[in-house]
């Protein structure tokens, strides 16, 4: 009874919203447990508001499949505007060498447009939803329902990762890094297990606010995947392969080199004092592979080239392995890559170069750049790069001193397959270069650094994080960020990593739940598929039955 009556009253609060108002609500709130993870508690519930208006509608049978598209669209571009609040902090842009005004300008395209390009999306998860809702088996089974919109969410994060513009900056995950043991279950069952059942939970509330008679059996529902994450999560964080095996010292130096200097002339030499000092403290420390950023020196690297003779020189003076971003010329293919390589204590230089699989639209690439020069040829320039780089295709895992290395640079982190590939290819520890200068202090560069996060939960490896101007840490299995570095400083983490070859059960399942939750979806889609054909054809049958039912009455009255 008190459960019910406490129910009553928050239906009687949002009764008192303007309705329409309620959509918005929810993506805010959402979206701020994804940029403020300290209240991601929240996040469990903060979707209430706009699912208690969608479910209310659609049981009323108040909406066609447009109008549900145009409230999806509300929804999201509430949440993503929250989402990518964070390019107001990149004016004046002085990386990109415009003008005061153009770069608001230009700002305001990548905040507004970019939020407009994933909203356009992910508001079909609204009519979608819609749509498979008035299948039978989901008006048989009423509990399915809420059950049906996290599916529907759940396969839409997932597919964020396919193109370039869907960019998975926002998965719910995220909201819950600070969350302890429920955001582990990820590495059980991958982050999209976590945020079904995040959605999940907030669609059980709604519906249990929709339907008071009803309370007791959604709540026990609500209790057990909640209950059922949890115990996940704890299975995960007790497992994660933390402190085992034979620890290795390793350093992640951030130079504070942004991208509004590294290109200047003078730059260089400046950077080259930076980075041979830490590379300096580092060795003394007993670190045995030091990690520089992402194109820590903005130029090129070969075995005899300048910046190459400088890091092989660096790595024998102070006997470590040092691995360093740079620009990447494939000669003999005629490619351009962004680069990670690897210099050993003898002075060599590796021939396996990792190659950045995921490149950043407008920053290192153009995508249909022909239409883009044509329509805003502003946005075409916002790269500092002349040409558009060329992406990799594989892992390029690196024997070094303290085990196999797996790479990632930047983007690639962002996408968890990327992760997963280096792991089953043999990967015992993950070195992570980023250039996040662009983000300055704004609330993209903390985003950035927990995506990180989850890729060492998920793969249950130490990840090493050098960032230019921040954040760089040295992040354990369990999502620790250890010695971390804040933004805009110079320094250098060092801490003890634990290489490993165990496997989470994440790493051998990958996104199977995902494909499980399309197929479902599918099967709902094929039966209402079946069902429309079938009703058409005895639609058309009636009358035709009744047509020769007639003819002998008609033949009768002619005689």
């Amino acid at each position: 009874m008190k459960k019910t009556a406490f129910l009553c009253r928050v239906k009687q609060m949002f009764s008192k919203v303007p309705s329409i108002l309620l959509l918005p609500l929810g993506g805010v709130l959402t979206a701020l447990c994804l940029v403020f993870p300290k209240i991601g508690f929240l996040e469990w519930l903060a979707m209430v508001p706009a699912l208690v208006y969608l479910f209310s509608r659609i049981e009323k049978a108040q909406l066609t499949g447009r109008k549900a598209y145009q409230l999806g669209l509300l929804y999201f571009y509430s949440f993503y505007l929250v989402i990518w609040h964070w390019f107001i902090d990149l004016y004046p842009m002085e990386f990109a060498g415009i003008s005061k005004g153009a770069a608001v300008g230009l700002i305001a395209i990548c905040w507004f447009g970019l939020s407009l390009v994933q909203t356009v999306f992910s508001a079909l998860i609204f009519p979608v939803f819609l749509a498979l809702s008035r299948t039978r088996l989901i008006k048989r089974k009423k509990l399915l329902f809420p059950f049906l919109f996290a599916s529907v969410y759940t396969v839409s994060e997932w597919s964020q990762t396919l193109t370039w513009a869907g960019v998975p900056w926002a998965r719910l995950a995220i909201g819950q890094t600070d969350c302890g043991f429920l955001l582990h279950g990820i590495s059980l069952f991958g982050s999209y297990f976590l945020t079904f059942a995040l959605v999940a939970v907030n669609a059980l509330a709604a519906y249990a606010i929709l339907h008071l008679d009803r309370v007791k059996a959604v709540s026990m529902l609500c209790a057990a995947v909640f209950a059922i994450n949890l115990v996940a999560g704890t299975v995960g964080y007790l497992t994660a392969p933390v402190g085992r095996g034979e620890g290795v010292v390793v350093a992640a130096v951030q130079g504070n080199v942004g991208s509004a200097n590294k290109w200047d002339s003078n730059s260089a030499v400046r950077s080259k004092e930076i980075y041979e000092q830490y590379t300096a403290k580092a060795a003394a420390a007993g670190a045995k592979i030091v990690v520089f950023p992402e194109t820590f020196i903005p130029y090129s690297i070969s075995e005899n080239s300048a910046l190459g003779m400088y890091v092989r020189d660096l790595a024998k003076k102070y006997q470590v392995t040092i691995r360093c971003g740079a620009f990447y010329n494939d000669f003999e293919n005629d490619k351009y890559y962004n680069g990670l390589f690897t210099a050993y204590p003898d002075g060599t230089l590796s021939q396996t170069v990792y190659a950045k699989r995921r490149l950043v639209p407008f920053g290192e690439f153009v995508p249909m750049r022909p239409v883009v020069e044509f329509l805003l040829p502003v946005l075409a320039d916002m790269g500092m790069l002349d040409t558009d780089l060329d992406a990799g295709h594989d892992s390029a895992i690196v024997t070094t001193e303290a085990g196999d290395a797996g790479s990632l640079i930047c983007f690639d982190s962002i996408y968890e397959t990327l992760t997963l590939d280096a792991v089953r290819d043999g990967a015992t520890y993950i070195c992570l270069s980023t250039n996040d200068s662009w983000f300055l202090d704004s609330a993209g560069i903390y985003m950035h650094h927990r995506q990180a996060r989850l890729r060492a939960v998920e793969s249950g490896r130490y990840i090493i994080r050098s960032a230019d101007t921040g954040i760089s840490a040295i992040i354990s299995p369990d999502g620790t960020a250890m010695e971390e570095q804040g933004a805009l400083v110079d320094g250098v983490s060092i801490a003890t990593i634990y290489p490993s070859t165990s496997r989470t059960l994440y790493s051998y399942m990958g996104n199977l739940p995902v494909y499980l939750l399309i197929a479902a979806e599918l099967a709902l889609a094929a039966d209402a598929l079946i069902t429309h054909i079938r009703r058409k054809r005895v639609a058309v049958a009636v009358p035709a039955a009744t047509e020769e039912a007639k003819a002998p009455v008609r033949a009768e009255n002619k005689e």
